[in-house]
């Protein structure tokens, strides 16, 4: 990767979600909730100093923190239609140009065509340290080399702490996109490995460029950090693009708050106390 709920409805009949997919529907609204209160409490906690001067109290209920959201942009050139904050302006390397795009949410499941340009958006309800290891994935299960693709000096000033509200996009805004882009044939998916660290991981340097992960390392992070993990979609949000919060919580580095858009894809980990939430999220190429 480079830069640059089925209805059917009959006559007189409605067929409703099977059960299962009702009970996904519930969970996901449980975990949105918990988003959507750790988004409150931090947002609380910023401006914690007025509240006091004022007074006031600040009282929030704990909620689960053990999520990560992750939302999956895919960019289309932009309509008379779209709003200006959906719009982005993206150079393609190749030609020399500059032409407006439009990124739209996207199931993390769903394959992507090669030359797709995407986004990554990531948000944590857990305070901490984000890393995000990208390697490509062959058709005999087989990985080649890993990059530490966030963080580095070229995004946020070199700054890795997330918090519920704080997004991190990835590229950022102004340095356009990723490409989807086979390095060879056989190449199925791109493998991102996301943690959350409560510490800065140790003996990891930010630099300009992508930091080199090596098999091993990444071996040992898996084994110590590794956890069952589930993942639900917000399929009533897949094709919307980007409202202006999103847009400033991108470009400004606002807070979102609990009546902006929630992650498209959000993930419950099932990590040890104390331990880093870690999730691997395949992106695979069609």
């Amino acid at each position: 990767m480079k830069y640059c709920a089925i209805i059917l409805i009959a006559v007189g009949t409605l067929s409703l979600p099977a059960q299962d997919e009702q009970g996904e529907v519930r969970t996901r609204r449980i975990w949105d909730l918990n988003l959507q209160q750790k988004r409150v409490e931090a947002r609380k906690s910023a401006t914690e100093a007025t509240h006091k001067k004022s007074g006031a109290t600040v009282e929030a209920k704990t909620a689960n923190d053990d999520y990560i959201g992750v939302t999956l942009w895919r960019f289309r050139p932009s309509r008379g239609q779209d709003a200006p904050s959906a719009r982005l302006l993206v150079h393609d390397p190749d030609s020399d140009t500059e032409a407006e795009w439009t990124p739209e949410r996207s199931m993390a499941s769903a394959p992507l065509r090669e030359g797709q340009k995407v986004r990554l958006s990531i948000e944590s309800a857990r305070q901490g340290y984000l890393y995000v290891i990208d390697r490509e994935q062959y058709a005999d299960g087989s990985f080649g080399d890993a990059e530490m693709i966030f963080p580095t000096q070229k995004m946020r000033h070199s700054s890795n702490q997330v918090q519920a509200g704080r997004v991190v996009d990835i590229p950022a805004t102004g340095d356009g996109s990723f490409r989807v882009q086979r390095s060879r044939k056989d190449q199925v998916a791109e493998e991102l490995t996301i943690l959350v660290c409560p510490t800065p991981l140790e003996g990891v340097k930010i630099g300009i460029k992508p930091l080199a992960v090596s098999k091993e390392q990444l071996a040992e992070w898996k084994k110590s950090w590794g956890a069952a993990f589930k993942q639900l979609e917000e399929r009533d949000a897949v094709g919307r693009t980007y409202t202006q919060a999103e847009r400033d919580a991108s470009d400004k580095g606002t807070l979102l708050g609990d009546t902006d858009p929630l992650p498209q894809t959000m993930f419950e980990v099932k990590a040890a106390p104390g331990n880093p939430l870690m999730v691997t999220m395949p992106l695979r190429i069609e």
